[in-house]
């Protein structure tokens, strides 16, 4: 049996399972409606009581919330950072079998993304759900996933980004993240390689054609991309080139790192398991100050947020490429 067959086979039995737990809660909530009216009978108080059981806490759609496409996923994700409930954060990843990402997307079903979602499983590719599990951020980049197109091309920068130092692109930005990016996959779960160095590009060159889909196209048809693996590190040298940026692979040491940012420079770092990956990723450092390095992950806005110390990084960096504009 192959490996489509498999998966869809769990799928099935995943949608059977989902089904008889929204029965049961269903079967409960109607028997906790009947008792309550029978209770409330002849007090004034069963409507009240009704409303307050089966209402939902409304969201303002500012909020990110909902499923309307993001025009800005950026300030989307800034904008679901704070709830009721506090700050949304994102945890170091985990490798969740298939069972616990669904009990990880069932526990989140009151939110109406999460819900369109469950409700078409067979839409979504399966590593694409397990991303979710690990990141909320991308809830509604999933949720309009069936709707977007994997062209590229398709991408556009705005003014503001072009302004910006070093913009944060996110692998799961709906101008681009639906784009194949190898024969199996796509930007928003295996493009971290070209959108840290589209970052890189239009942060120094401004160059508004840089984006992480043509980055991602240009990598494929030039070699850089190896099939089962992901991106190759020569992406970062010899393909940064083509975009007439000067690059070079440095040490991991702390103050060569901090003299080539004094420099003008940007670092993308290969990352290995740890705070940003189960396995490999590419992260962009394009400052430091007193709190410590300050990284664009094209994977998540949480961990862009924050500063990171040289120690806290020393360990999980495989790589580093200091990248700067051609004299």
């Amino acid at each position: 049996m192959d490996n489509q067959n498999i998966n869809e086979k769990r799928m099935r039995q995943l949608r059977r399972k989902q089904r008889r737990r929204r029965r049961m809660i269903l079967t409960f909530l109607g028997i906790l409606l009947a008792y309550l009216a029978g209770y409330m009978v002849g007090s004034g108080k069963m409507d009240q009581t009704i409303a307050s059981v089966s209402s939902r806490d409304t969201v303002d759609p500012g909020s990110g919330a909902g499923i309307g496409k993001a025009e800005n996923p950026v300030q989307i994700a800034r904008n679901m950072m704070n709830t009721q409930e506090g700050e949304i954060t994102v945890a170091a990843p985990e490798d969740y079998s298939e069972e616990e990402v669904m009990q990880k997307l069932e526990s989140l079903s009151e939110d109406e993304r999460y819900e369109t979602i469950l409700n078409q499983m067979n839409e979504y590719p399966y590593e694409l759900l397990k991303d979710l599990a690990n990141n909320p951020e991308m809830a509604s980049f999933v949720a309009n996933y069936p709707s977007l197109s994997g062209d590229s091309g398709k991408g556009s920068i705005s003014k503001e980004e072009l302004k910006e130092k070093c913009p944060l692109f996110l692998q799961w930005d709906e101008r681009w993240g639906a784009f194949t990016y190898g024969n199996e996959s796509m930007i928003a779960v295996s493009g971290c390689g070209p959108t840290a160095l589209s970052m890189v590009i239009v942060g120094l060159t401004h160059n508004q054609e840089a984006t992480p889909d043509n980055i991602a196209d240009f990598a494929m048809n030039n070699g850089y991309y190896l099939q089962g693996t992901g991106t190759k590190w020569s992406l970062m040298t010899e393909g940064a080139a083509e975009y007439k940026i000067n690059s070079e692979m440095i040490p991991s040491d702390k103050k060569r790192m901090e003299q080539s940012l004094d420099e003008g420079g940007f670092l993308i770092c290969s990352m290995g398991q740890g705070d940003f990956t189960l396995a490999g990723h590419f992260i962009v450092i394009y400052g430091y100050n007193k709190k410590g390095f300050q990284v664009n992950d094209p994977f998540c806005l949480y961990r862009s947020n924050q500063e990171w110390t040289y120690s806290q990084l020393e360990n999980q960096i495989k790589s580093i490429w200091v990248l700067k504009n051609e004299v």
